[in-house]
Formats: structure tokens, C-alpha cells, sequence
């Protein structure tokens, strides 16, 4: 990808729509879902310097300690919350409030005493005093008991609290990886940075005990170059492009590479293995008139795209400012806490204890045992639930004639259900021996039948928010559903609809997972490829167990981590 840092597609927060299906996005489509009613998913990854952050939604949520502390016991020495904690604050830098909009927003742990990071991505709040929906959000889950008191950056965040954004605060524009990382050292002489050239692969020696990166082939207008490397090769090209890399380059299952006449270098048959995304589903209820939305921006509407224009170019307000996306909460199935619903639980994760267990998922036993003890806890979220001021676009329903399959007339709340930790396992693999040709992705939504079961049971409470007051005061009685389809009368049907409407969050991970060899892994601790001894991947693809919710601040974390790594291991540390 190029360098789009002065794209204002990219700059200015609300147009971060505008950047998908265009030379900045990779535009991947899954394999046809069978749970899904065969539909293929999109998948949109950056393509342009800084990755994903730099077409992202903006999203930055905290971290679950009890999540993080899980990939130490998935077998990885020194990855727990304790070690990771200072790398989260590391990253990102955020202002105090004034009080008034603090109260608005349901903040009380940010006093004026707080101790504010400063680190290199900006962050901010985009909720206003304006907007009723972040004020009635929180109002509307401290009376369904479940109001976050306390830093959600602490490790244990649970219950609603206004979310995070990586927008500047300051100038109002997208704080990602290329301005905040890479644009305050642009001029230092030991940095090139080249950008919208394809690679080839990884090249390798051989030593007496292991394989070692000696450089990259790619080509350049035409050409084949070839850039030789004197300490290491650090790979980071995504979940979706990093096992893809590998392959290529002849690290994965071998019976994989040789069908593809590709020289084996290391079998690996973990490559491309335990992909894990998130899928959302969500209803959008029609507000009061009062209320207001991004809706006409996202049909498109010729005056209304002017008159936002016009106010962020004057004075940096209005609409374009935000994504709409001030409110989130984390929730555990509240079914399950009854007693009634401990038993259902008890039931279901006896019936689906061992049902993935397959050779590509050898640590299928430990996966079911971390999502246990998180079901079974009324103090841990499987479920990550947001509202958004504007209406879903829901996939055409297969089964009703006439079905939408764009924006409908009218202002809407989107509220939406995430699976915080799916059971289901996916793939990417390469096609071909042709580097320029896309991954096969099947992520294999909902083929863990717990998966449904816990999704299903989460997109049933969004119509208890919906209810609920204060925030019902927000929506139109009998008002329209932007999706004919979703009025969820029981299980059952909360089910179909999930089918019918799921979608990928575009937050695929853990390819190339962080994982002690023969439980799945492709890296150790220290994030080197096995069998070699100086090839590392540094990104979403190593994290072994997924984040609850979106994985911006989780990447950064994680990479924040491995600067220091790879610092340690050749005597830079303090550099």
C-alpha cells in the first residue's frame, strides 16, 4: 500500500466508510459460510502505510486481564497482565475532561488528580454534550445493574462505559500507526520506509541447526530487488497476510507447499491455523426526531455531506468529527446467572466440551476451558455490546422477497452484540505459489455450536436495551427496524437472525499464533518463527487468544512489547 497520511478519506474520522473498497483496503471475501447461510463475509484490512489503523473505526476499548493473563497459561512465559499493563498505558495519550462532560458520559474514575499517558496515539472521547445517547446509555445500564465504576484500562472492566476513539483531540483527525509512529521519525537517516511495492518472499540459509532470513525479494517497476538483511527480518503484515507470506516463502504444512510446487523450508502445519475473528450482529431501532444521527451521510445525501463538510473544514465540529460510536459495555450472558440458566449452561458446555478438537487445534481442551470460566463468572463478559448513531446495513435476508440491501429513509440507533470469545476456528492459506494472489479466509463462523448459543442469547438482550429507560426515550414507539427481519421473538428465531445478519467485525487473528510448538504455535515467546532463529511476526497473527472486543489498542500493545524484545536481544535497551 502507499502512504495516505494526507488523505483526507483517512484524516477526518466520519469518512472512514469512504476508505473501503478502494486502493486502501485489501477488500478480502471469506469462503460461503455455511452457518451463515453460505453467505461470504467481507473482510477489510488496510492497505496503505500503518495497516488497519489507517481505515480502522477508530474504536479503542481496554483489555480484559483475565484474557491477557490466558495466553501466559495457553504456555507462554511472561505474557500476562502484569507485563502487558505498562505497554497498554504505553501507547496512547488522552486529555482530562471538563466536569460537566464527564458527568455526561458516565466517567467517574477520571479526576482531575488522574494520572493522564502520554503516549504517541492520540485519544479522545467523542461523545457530546449534545448527544442524549451516551448520557441515557449509561443511565440505562446503572439500572440494569451493570454501570462500570472504576478505569476501564484496569484489567477488569465490566458494564457499560463510554468508549475510547483514536482521534485527536486537538485537531480532530484519525491518530494512527503513520503519524503517530512513523511521521516524528520520517528524517532520521538510518529509516527507509518504501511504500506500494509487492513482495515476493522471504529468502533463507540454512545453518547447522537452523533456518535463517538473509533478506526480502520484491519487485519494482518490474524489477526484482532484493534487500539483505544483517540482524533480522520482522514480518508484519496481518492476520490474513502474514501466514500468507510464510507459505510462500516455504514455511507451513508441507503437504500444502508441495501441491503448490513451493520448496520446503520448514513443515509447519500450524501456519494459517487457529484464525479467530469476531462476529457482530446488530438491530437498528428508529429514534425520535430529536435525536441526532449520521444517517444522511450514510445514504449519501448531497446537502447534508456539504453542510458537514462545510462545519468541519470552518471550525472542526459537527458530524465528520466521530463515527458515531460513543458507548460500549461488556456483559456476561445474564441468562446463565439464574439458576435456571446455570443449568442450561451446566448442559451445553457438557454437550460441546470436546467439539473442537481437530489435529490444526491442539490446544482445542485449553481454548474450552478459558471460555468455561468465563461463562460460568458473573464478573466476566462474553459478550461486547455498543450502540452507533446511525442505521446497520443489514445482508439482504435470503429468505424474505424484497429485502433491503442498502440505507432505508429515517434516523436510527444501532444497537450490536459481539462474541467476545468465539470457539470457532478458521483458516487462511494460500491459493497458489503467486504472492499477488489472495488467501483463501474461511473463518468458519459459528461452526463451534457453543458459538451460536452464547451470540444468540446476547442479541436477545438488545431488545431489553432497547426497553429500557431512559434509553427507550430515545426511540419512537412502534417505531421501523432498519432490518425487517430482526424482531427476535424467542431463541429460536434470535438465532435465524444472527444467521441471516452476522457479520465480521475485521478482527481476524492469532494466524501464526504465539503458542509453544506442539500445541499449535508458529512463534515462541519471543515472537520467532520456529526453526528459525531471526524471522519474527509482529502483528495481530501472534495474538493467541483473542481480545474481548475491537484489537487496536491490543496490537499496539503487543507490538510495544516486541520493540522491546527485539531491543533486549541485540543489546538496545534504553536506545
Amino acid at each position: 500500500g502507499n502512504n495516505h497520511i494526507d488523505d483526507p478519506r483517512v484524516k477526518i474520522p466520519a469518512l472512514y466508510e469512504a476508505m473501503k473498497q478502494t486502493e486502501a483496503d485489501w477488500n478480502f471475501m471469506t469462503t460461503a459460510q455455511a452457518e451463515l447461510k453460505g453467505r461470504q463475509v467481507n473482510i477489510a484490512q488496510g492497505r496503505a502505510l500503518g495497516g488497519s489503523s489507517a481505515i480502522n473505526a477508530h474504536v479503542f476499548v481496554p483489555p480484559s486481564k483475565t484474557v491477557i493473563d490466558a495466553w501466559e497459561t495457553l504456555g507462554n512465559p511472561g505474557w500476562n497482565w502484569d507485563t502487558m499493563k505498562p505497554y497498554y498505558t504505553k501507547v496512547y495519550s488522552l486529555k482530562p475532561l471538563q466536569p460537566e462532560l464527564r458527568e455526561h458520559l458516565g466517567i467517574d474514575w477520571m479526576g482531575e488528580d488522574k494520572d493522564i499517558p502520554a503516549g504517541p496515539i492520540q485519544l479522545s472521547y467523542t461523545g457530546s454534550l449534545k448527544d442524549p445517547i451516551p448520557r441515557s446509555w449509561i443511565e440505562t445500564f446503572k439500572g440494569l445493574g451493570y454501570h462500570m465504576t472504576g478505569d476501564p484500562f484496569s484489567g477488569n472492566p465490566m458494564g457499560a462505559f463510554s468508549c475510547l476513539a483514536s482521534i485527536s483531540m486537538d485537531t480532530k483527525e484519525r491518530s494512527y500507526a503513520a503519524t503517530a509512529y512513523y511521521a516524528p521519525v520520517a528524517d532520521r537517516k538510518n529509516l527507509h520506509v518504501v511504500t506500494g511495492l509487492s513482495v515476493d518472499k522471504i529468502l533463507f540459509k540454512k545453518t547447522e541447526t537452523k533456518l535463517r532470513a538473509t533478506g526480502v525479494q520484491f519487485q519494482r517497476n518490474g524489477d526484482i530487488v532484493t534487500v539483505k538483511a544483517r540482524k533480522e527480518v520482522i514480518l508484519a503484515a496481518g492476520s490474513l497476510q502474514s501466514p500468507k507470506m510464510l507459505e510462500i516463502s516455504g514455511i507451513g504444512a508441507a503437504e500444502l507447499l508441495r501441491s503448490h510446487g513451493i520448496d520446503i523450508e520448514i513443515d509447519n502445519p500450524y501456519v494459517g491455523e487457529n484464525l479467530q475473528d469476531h462476529i457482530v450482529c446488530g438491530i437498528g431501532f428508529e429514534t425520535e426526531d430529536y435525536v441526532n444521527t449520521l444517517d444522511d451521510l450514510i445514504r449519501q445525501d448531497p446537502k447534508a455531506i456539504e453542510a458537514a463538510m462545510g462545519e468541519y473544514l470552518q471550525s472542526k465540529t459537527g458530524p465528520l468529527t466521530s463515527l458515531g460510536l460513543a458507548s460500549y459495555a461488556y456483559l456476561p450472558v445474564v441468562e446463565f446467572l439464574s439458576d435456571d440458566g446455570k443449568s442450561v449452561l451446566e448442559k451445553l458446555l457438557d454437550a460441546y466440551a470436546t467439539s473442537t478438537t481437530t489435529p490444526a487445534n491442539p490446544a482445542a481442551r485449553l481454548y474450552h476451558d478459558i471460555a468455561k470460566s468465563i461463562l460460568e463468572s458473573k464478573d466476566e463478559a462474553s459478550g461486547s455490546f455498543l450502540a452507533v448513531a446511525a442505521q446497520n446495513i443489514s445482508p439482504a435476508d435470503p429468505d424474505l422477497k424484497d429485502a433491503p440491501v442498502g440505507p432505508v429513509p429515517g434516523k436510527f440507533i444501532t444497537l450490536g452484540a459481539m462474541l467476545s470469545q468465539p470457539l470457532s476456528r478458521g483458516s487462511v492459506h494460500i491459493k497458489s505459489s503467486n504472492p499477488n494472489e489472495k488467501p483463501t479466509i474461511d473463518p468458519r463462523f459459528l461452526t463451534h455450536p457453543l458459538d451460536i448459543e452464547v451470540l444468540a442469547r446476547h442479541v436477545q438482550y438488545l431488545e431489553v436495551i432497547a426497553e429500557a429507560h431512559p434509553f427507550r426515550k430515545l426511540l419512537k414507539e412502534g417505531g421501523r427496524r432498519s432490518g425487517p427481519q430482526s424482531p427476535l421473538g424467542d431463541l429460536k428465531a434470535a438465532k435465524e437472525y444472527v444467521r441471516k445478519s452476522g457479520i465480521s467485525m475485521w478482527h481476524p487473528t492469532s494466524t501464526c499464533s504465539m503458542l509453544p510448538r506442539d500445541k499449535g504455535g508458529v512463534v515462541d515467546e519471543k515472537l520467532v518463527v520456529y526453526g528459525t532463529d531471526n524471522l519474527r511476526v509482529v502483528d495481530a497473527s501472534v495474538i493467541p487468544l483473542t481480545p474481548r472486543a475491537n484489537v487496536q489498542s491490543t496490537v499496539y500493545a503487543v507490538a510495544e512489547r516486541a520493540a522491546d524484545l527485539i531491543k533486549a536481544e541485540h543489546g538496545l535497551v534504553g536506545a
